[in-house]
């Protein structure tokens, strides 16, 4: 593990597709680390991509392709928050998050588009009785 501090662009945000893929999609900001996360970030809709490897660039897949099928949806979902340090995160890097079950995991609650800045917002909650998220140091699966 590298140490010292990090910035936001070394900064990864995963969650499970309406497949139960796990995608890393561009966000801006993420308010809220706890049970409720707010994010915003580019509109985009490109394809869906496998989440990248540790301690590689973000391999991002279009934040409007991935959330618009899990807004709404009563699936818990694996959400994790990757913090690299002086760098891309890699295994052992700071990571906050919980991994999915049929019982536990977080779901979209909200995502809403604004075409006029081409920026997105959603919201995710914890699922009805579910776990509360872990810090660790490995990836969400």
């Amino acid at each position: 593990m590298t140490t010292g501090r990090t910035v936001s662009k070394f900064t990864r945000f995963v969650v499970n597709d309406s497949g139960s893929t796990l995608r890393e999609i561009p966000v801006s900001t993420i308010n809220g680390v706890g049970l409720t996360f707010d994010i915003s970030g580019p509109f985009d809709n490109s394809a869906s991509v496998d989440v990248a490897a540790s301690g590689l660039a973000p391999a991002l897949s279009g934040s409007h392709t991935v959330l618009k099928d899990i807004n709404g949806v009563m699936t818990p979902l694996s959400l994790g928050i990757y913090f690299g340090i002086r760098g891309y995160w890699a295994t052992g890097d700071p990571t906050f998050g919980l991994t999915a079950s049929s019982t536990s995991g977080f779901i979209c609650t909200s995502y809403v588009v604004d075409p006029a800045s081409a920026t997105y917002t959603a919201k995710f909650r914890c699922f009805p009785g579910s776990s509360a998220p872990e810090w660790g140091t490995s990836a969400v699966t």
